[in-house]
């Protein structure tokens, strides 16, 4: 009997032993499963950081390089502005980029705050833009100690921006990664930092006496005139401009309502695929791409493309259009033309064609600006002389060219201009003098970048 109570009581030990240790293993098991789930969303955390911090840094990288950009181009046409208020539009421009800049840099340096040497270039550049528009406002003059300041401030931005970009190459690869680079010391984008504040930067010092364009949205489109026309209207449009057969298949939908009613139009030429938009008032065409036709062992120069497109924009109905620019990028010509009236060029009236270098065929087409701001002008005479309008620009300009200009104004107006054009140096500018007032409206530089000559 004793033996058999013995033996229940160790049975009972053995279960109770197991129940013990399966209970531990299921404790385990979930303080594990807890573990793993914490982990997982501790990964998942620090996956969504990173993403966000990534997607920080690119965003204010690339507005780092467009505001350097802008800095650069308004301390660039400060330099050679003469009129007061043009002065005044450039210095608030400058106040405004260097701000921005200043906050996208700061996300690269958090904590060094305003203390680098790269950040105080940048404040004491937009707050020395703020003293000289406090000196105009106050009678003053921009003296030529101020000029020689400006001139470094457009020498020291210039080589931060080139500085910058760069780096872009290296930025826009797949495996690129700011959360990564920016803890490396020696990564490419962290010497580049530290650069700024060694000596690969002539930063300027400051010394002064004090501390520190529309939208065609909401607008008529002057030119487009006479009622609506329906699709077969739009067919013979499309023939026209894009030369496929009268009997070509021509596909024709209502287009965007985002500037007007419009046909969006597909058909098929000799050298492929053509995309035409016309407007359904008037049936006027608003822009087209059109296939290249292979490639010849000629290839025209710029003159040739501008004669291209004049001719071209004269068959579609553009009367008394002038090319006024050109620019090769990538084999095609870009070419803008403007309507000229008694010898003065209508800027507002604008079409921008392209032609193809090798084909010397017009390829591309956009009239919006033409299409909002062409009707019948009565051009007054100018009041003022193109000599006493010279005396406005800058000694700094040496000015080759003259020519009378309707240009486009802040608000949507137009003003006639005299259009001087000239060099400082290297750098090529037009420069827009009121022809009735004689003050200086605005300044435009001529770059030559990656993608052809373009106006900043």
């Amino acid at each position: 009997m004793r033996e058999r109570s013995i033996e229940r009581k160790e049975r009972i030990k053995t279960i109770v032993a197991i129940v013990v240790i399966v209970l531990l293993a299921a404790i385990s098991g979930v303080f594990a499963a807890l573990y793993v789930t914490a982990k997982a969303e501790e990964s998942a955390a620090d996956a969504r950081y990173r993403a966000l911090a990534e997607s920080t840094y690119r965003k204010s990288y690339y507005s780092l390089l467009y505001n350097m950009d802008g800095l650069e181009g308004a301390s660039n046409k400060l330099t050679v502005a003469s009129g007061k208020a043009l002065r005044q539009e450039y210095l608030a421009d400058i106040s405004s980029y260097a701000t921005a800049a200043a906050e996208n840099m700061s996300d690269f340096n958090p904590e060094e705050g305003g203390d680098s040497r790269i950040m105080k270039f940048i404040n004491q550049t937009g707050d020395f833009a703020k003293y000289l528009d406090d000196k105009l406002n106050k009678g003053g003059a921009v003296s030529e100690r101020d000029l020689a300041t400006l001139e470094e401030i457009a020498v020291a931005v210039r080589e931060i921006k080139s500085t910058l970009a760069s780096l872009s190459e290296e930025v826009e690869s797949g495996g690129f990664s700011f959360v990564d680079t920016l803890r490396e010391t020696d990564s490419n984008f962290s010497r580049t930092l530290r650069s700024f504040e060694e000596k690969d930067v002539d930063y300027p010092s400051m010394i002064y006496d004090g501390p520190f364009s529309d939208s065609l949205l909401d607008r008529e489109p002057k030119a487009l005139l006479g009622e609506e026309v329906d699709e077969a209207a739009c067919r013979a449009v499309v023939t026209r401009v894009a030369g496929s057969a009268e009997n070509a298949d021509i596909s024709v939908k209502s287009g965007s309502k985002t500037y007007f009613e419009t046909y969006d139009c597909e058909v098929a030429t000799s050298a492929g695929r053509a995309y035409v938009t016309v407007a359904k008032r008037g049936a006027f065409p608003v822009s087209f791409a059109l296939p290249e036709d292979a490639e010849t062992t000629t290839r025209i120069d710029a003159t040739a493309a501008e004669s291209v497109a004049e001719d071209y924009l004269r068959d579609l109905g553009f009367m008394g259009m002038k090319a006024v620019w050109a620019s090769l990028y990538d084999n095609v010509y870009y070419i803008n033309l403007a309507a000229e009236k008694d010898g003065v060029i209508l800027y507002p009236d604008l079409v921008k064609v392209k032609v193809g270098a090798e084909s010397g065929k017009v390829v591309g087409m956009e009239s919006l600006n033409y299409i909002y701001n062409h009707e019948e002008r009565t051009l007054a005479a100018p009041t003022v002389t193109e000599r006493e309008a010279a005396e406005a620009i800058s000694e700094y300009i040496a000015v080759t060219s003259c020519r009378l200009a309707l240009v486009p104004t802040k608000g949507g107006g137009e003003a006639l201009t005299y259009e001087f054009y000239g060099t400082k140096g290297e750098d090529k500018y037009f420069v827009y003098v009121d022809a009735e007032s004689g003050e200086e409206l605005k300044i435009m530089r001529v770059l030559d970048g990656e993608r052809g000559l373009l106006l900043q």
